[in-house]
């Protein structure tokens, strides 16, 4: 097998070197696609960001239910010890 036949002929390179470059024109084009891109996924997106919206404000109303939970507690073990304190005192001779 001393001769290889080559069928297909190797492609030739393509090297194009624009004659003129406008670089501000290009980075005009990139961020008028960044923009469009964005706004595309601003549409799609619309939804979620309302819902992350009203999350926040359920996670508030969270919080600050919690701390008035928190208060009212508090305020029932003082009356508690109050009312009976001798319950307490035993609990911290254990």
């Amino acid at each position: 097998m001393g001769i290889f036949i080559n069928i297909m002929p190797k492609p030739r390179h393509f090297n194009y070197r624009p004659l003129y470059y406008d670089e501000r024109k290009e980075r005009l084009e990139k961020i008028k696609a960044r923009v469009e891109a964005e706004q595309k996924s601003g549409l799609e997106r619309g939804f979620i960001t309302e819902a992350h919206a009203n999350s926040k404000k359920h996670s508030l109303s969270f919080e600050k239910t919690s701390v008035v939970r928190l208060l009212i507690a508090l305020a029932l073990i003082g009356v508690l010890y109050l009312l009976m304190p001798e319950f307490f005192t035993s609990l911290w001779k254990r």
